[in-house]
């Protein structure tokens, strides 16, 4: 089953050679030397030497899958892809010689075996030793890539998620760059600006002179914009195809172009849709709302053709919640909370379906943390971002919202079904976990508790206030952006300085 998702999850992507990762371009490169090589080998034992028996053609055929699987046995595709050439050459020269072994061992022709061991060979070591594929002959311009010398850009860097990863990047001593239209105004960036190392600039990410600015220099893209949510991206589905998918390539190609070599992608949870086991990141994608397809179309456009040095890690973000320098009240957790400390009612629709929840400094830690992993284990990553302690349904969240809340006034709980809503899944995080060693530090009490003593703090405006709802914010932005003179400025050819 998770062998027939890679490759319904590969055919997704298309089957031209642009659409290749750098190791399937590897596997079939080798692949093709191999066959070609056998091709070789059999046309001219049949022209010159008579050799027609079936043995031979039987392991001639299998030689270019017996070639890959050794390349894979011994690393030539994983461990060894930064590994010098020379040493490389030295393990392909194994790999050829453990199949020249099995095809003896299996009755071909001595003569026909060694000719292919001779044609494969060379094809096969001199661009890793001559180039020194795929990494090694960039070892300077990749270690500078990947150095805090210059700034990482956070496009979306006063939003609820951005002005954390902001405040963490600036903690771990990373220079910053913000790109950000400050739709929702500049108060979250407030204690960041105009400290060394922090440097904003005002504009949208389809605006391609601006965002040419704010890739100038840069050493890593933290993509963060885009519509959030599937009430705000319903709003316009061209507006939300818009600025999730051609956002997403744009910002991708600039930053290719401008030889920018680390891009982490905000995605979500929200692409398994409905499953009624623990979903992981090979399993088969279910969206049912246009957010979650403009995020696997946003995936596959980040994927699709990427160079060796382009290191693309993609996060699928749990349900985001907690206090933010930009609160957000149309997020569950959040608008519980705010309903509890405001009117005293938590309102559950859907109280069976599940979810997976994650405190927004968790994924800013989640983003860093890819940011400092060696950038060969994170290329063409897929992760799921949560921990399993926080999947939960709609109905145990409201209920620890309210046990958390009830210390302050009193709290209840009104019920009630949402056939509109189907989403249902829970998620798996032992990837992550795994590989970067993740898990939360924040869970649902102390996250809700926090946002509970800020309302009776009297620190938030009223929750119903449109400046905390993705919604409300979105339909202004659509009128800006049907604006003939702001489409003009935004596609308006680069000025030549």
């Amino acid at each position: 089953m998770r062998l027939l998702t890679l490759i319904r999850s590969r055919v997704s992507r298309g089957l031209g050679l642009r659409s290749l990762g750098p190791n399937e371009a590897r596997i079939l490169y080798d692949g093709v030397v191999g066959a070609g090589a056998a091709v070789t080998v059999l046309g001219f034992s049949r022209a010159y030497l008579h050799q027609q028996d079936i043995p031979t053609i039987s392991v001639l055929a299998a030689l270019p899958v017996l070639l890959i699987s050794f390349n894979l046995v011994f690393g030539i595709y994983s461990k060894l892809r930064s590994a010098p050439g020379w040493k490389k050459s030295v393990v392909l020269l194994a790999s050829v010689l453990a199949c020249a072994s099995v095809a003896f061992l299996l009755g071909a022709a001595s003569s026909s075996i060694t000719l292919w061991l001779l044609l494969a060979y060379a094809p096969l070591a001199l661009p890793r030793l001559v180039l020194e594929l795929p990494y090694t002959r960039n070892t300077k311009l990749i270690s500078i890539a990947v150095s805090n010398r210059g700034p990482t850009l956070v496009i979306g860097g006063a939003g609820y998620i951005g002005s954390h990863t902001v405040a963490l990047l600036l903690q771990k001593g990373r220079p910053v760059r913000v790109l950000d239209r400050l739709m929702y105004g500049r108060d979250s960036l407030a204690e960041f600006v105009g400290r060394p190392g922090v440097d904003l600039i005002v504009g949208d990410v389809t605006d391609i002179a601006k965002l040419t600015e704010a890739m100038k220099g840069a050493t890593a893209v933290v993509h963060l914009a885009g519509l959030v949510g599937d009430p705000a991206c319903a709003v316009d589905p061209e507006f939300t195809r818009h600025t999730n998918i051609i956002a997403t390539r744009m910002a991708k190609d600039v930053a290719q172009a401008m030889g920018i070599h680390r891009f982490v992608f905000a995605s979500s949870c929200s692409v398994y849709g409905v499953s009624e086991r623990e979903v992981r990141e090979t399993d088969a994608l279910n969206p049912v709302s246009i957010y979650a397809q403009t995020k696997i179309d946003s995936e596959q456009e980040l994927l699709a053709g990427l160079r060796d040095e382009f290191y693309a890690t993609i996060l699928r973000f749990a349900t985001v919640f907690g206090d933010s320098r930009r609160p957000r009240f149309d997020l569950v957790a959040n608008l519980f909370t705010a309903q509890a400390m405001t009117d005293g009612l938590i309102t559950v629709i859907g109280p069976n379906q599940r979810r997976p929840f994650i405190h927004v400094r968790d994924l800013a830690r989640a983003i860093v943390m890819v940011l400092d992993a060696d950038p060969i284990h994170m290329q063409n990553q897929v992760f799921n971002v949560g921990d399993k302690r926080l999947n939960m349904t709609i109905q145990q969240l409201a209920e620890k919202v309210r046990d958390v809340c009830i210390r302050y006034r009193h709290v209840e709980v009104s019920v009630s079904d949402n056939p509109q809503d189907r989403r249902t899944y829970a998620v798996s995080f032992d990837k992550i976990r795994s590989a970067l060693g993740f898990q939360a530090e924040t869970l649902i009490e102390p996250g809700i508790e926090e946002m509970a003593l800020a309302f009776k703090d009297g620190r938030y405006g009223h929750y119903r206030n449109q400046i905390y709802s993705n919604v409300e914010m979105t339909a202004r932005a659509l009128s800006l952006f049907q604006d003939p003179e702001e489409l003009s400025r935004l596609y308006a050819p680069l000025k030549v300085r």
